[in-house]
């Protein structure tokens, strides 16, 4: 199985740009405690008006939107089908948005250890990093981003641990997603044929 980061479009003509999901943490959508997801609507606000996109991050967290045509088109992925484990859509509430217009948080709890160190390039923090010493050890940045699919564990959404902001796809995903001619996300390969920075 290969796999891809999944990244937002923001070549897109005339795109909108949404803010942040009002009263919370929007980190914690990133990086959600076990105990912290409770079924509810969140509401977000539009930075820039424009085309709306199946696909979006939102606000100082980049907190992934999806349309209801992206969310249907993960329909039958284990990851989304198994209810509150791995991946949990949960409604959410653009300011101006029609009504029949709906969109979703997707919250990736699946974190896996799951990068091919010999064949990245990256940064680690140390633990005498000047700004960001709390992160002793965990990725800074990636030059080359390659996955070992063998650590994957049959995930087909899953955040990279300790480099969560790199948000992985399998290669059923992304077939799916293009399939559906969804606007507003671009896939790289972190499969070792090309270099991937994040």
């Amino acid at each position: 199985m290969k796999y891809y980061l999944l990244r937002e479009d923001v070549q897109f003509p005339e795109r909108w740009y949404l803010g942040d999901i009002k009263h919370c943490n929007n980190w914690l959508f990133i990086d959600p405690p076990s105990e912290y997801m409770e079924p509810c609507t969140y509401a977000l606000e539009v930075l820039e008006e424009g085309v709306s996109l199946d696909f979006s991050l939102a606000g100082y967290a980049s907190v992934p939107i999806l349309s209801e045509k992206a969310r249907d088109a993960l329909v039958g992925i284990p990851d989304v089908d198994e209810p509150y484990m791995n991946v949990v859509l949960e409604p959410v509430t653009v300011a101006g948005e029609r009504a029949h217009d709906r969109h979703y948080v997707m919250i990736v709890e699946t974190q896996l250890d799951c990068v091919d160190e010999s064949r990245s390039a990256f940064k680690k923090y140390e633990v005498n990093d000047p700004v960001r010493s709390d992160r002793a050890g965990e990725y800074s940045v990636f030059l080359n981003l390659v996955i070992d699919p063998a650590k994957v564990q049959g995930k087909h959404i899953f955040r990279v641990r300790k480099h969560l902001g790199a948000l992985i796809v399998s290669e059923d995903v992304k077939l799916r997603l293009e399939r559906a001619g969804l606007t507003g996300m671009l896939f790289e390969g972190v499969n070792g044929e090309s270099e991937v920075i994040c």
